[in-house]
């Protein structure tokens, strides 16, 4: 029996964004190109006699019932009928309200973990409807690598892997509010039928391209509400990135660059500059997969 896992809770980028009309129930339709990076936060899972305790080291991040790992753990427990609990301490590394998907991750890897934690088997559509009932991304971080997000995002189905090893995400240092970005966000609607997904996502035969070639229908919006996002993605392009971009609602930007060299050489610059900075690749579905966790 395990008594405790290690895993690993990786964060995502959006190789590219497009809103296309706000829905009948409040939230916007969606088509996004979805990336698992190597950058991740770790969960230490220890099984209980039934109570569910969170600890962290992020000061940012309540550890109460409304911390989305605290959520995910009560309902696997409520859909399963388990007895068991857990007590969970997050190792933050992923910035919070970064656009990096650092708590729907937390709660995805919980879900996975306490699966295991706990001895149970509950089927994959099971564990999305979970996910998707705690926030849009979650669905797609039960399944990492590539993956073409419809609906509010939650609807994933894999694709093509994109490869990218030379990445560089920087953070301008503060938390960026989805609800204020969607405010902003003055072109809410697209007159295709939804079931086209569009030509941003380069998905008939260039998904590989999407590095390169996408775009975030939000950006412009964030840039309005937060000048120093753009700020961050022009001294990006004059540090040698070939393409720049707000991952999700930001206000992480990461640059695709050429080489290690330059690469590196970005990410240099802005932490001596006291910047948040990283270097990160793509992790794909089998990658994500065979390292997700560990039994201790």
């Amino acid at each position: 029996m395990n008594e405790s896992l290690r895993v690993r809770s990786y964060a995502k980028i959006n190789w590219t964004l497009d809103v296309l009309f706000k829905r009948e129930d409040g939230c916007h339709e969606l088509r996004t190109l979805l990336q698992t990076i190597s950058l991740y936060d770790t969960l230490r899972l220890k099984r209980t006699d039934g109570f569910i305790e969170i600890s962290c080291n992020d000061p940012l991040v309540p550890c109460d019932e409304t911390n989305l790992v605290h959520r995910a753990a009560a309902a696997l427990a409520k859909e399963t009928g388990i007895k068991s609990g857990a007590s969970i301490h997050i190792e933050k590394r992923i910035p919070v309200g970064a656009g990096l998907g650092g708590g729907s991750s937390n709660a995805a890897a919980t879900l996975l973990a306490l699966c295991e934690l706990w001895e149970t088997n509950v089927e994959y559509r099971i564990l999305v409807k979970i996910g998707a009932s705690l926030g849009s991304d979650v669905p797609f971080f039960l399944l990492g690598g590539t993956a073409i997000g419809i609906g509010r995002g939650e609807e994933v189905y894999p694709t093509e892997q994109v490869k990218c090893s030379e990445i560089a995400l920087v953070n301008p240092g503060f938390s960026v509010s989805t609800r204020v970005v969607y405010e902003k966000l003055s072109r809410l609607t697209r007159l295709e039928a939804v079931s086209i997904i569009p030509v941003t996502l380069t998905a008939a035969n260039h998904i590989s391209e999407a590095a390169l070639s996408g775009i975030n229908d939000l950006e412009v919006a964030a840039l309005e509400a937060y000048p120093a996002i753009g700020a961050l993605k022009t001294k990006l392009i004059k540090l040698g990135a070939k393409h720049a971009l707000m991952s999700g609602s930001g206000g992480t930007v990461f640059g695709v660059f050429e080489n290690d060299l330059a690469t590196d050489n970005a990410v240099a610059v802005f932490r001596s500059e006291g910047a948040w900075a990283q270097r990160v690749r793509t992790v794909s579905r089998g990658e994500y997969r065979d390292t997700l966790f560990e039994i201790e």
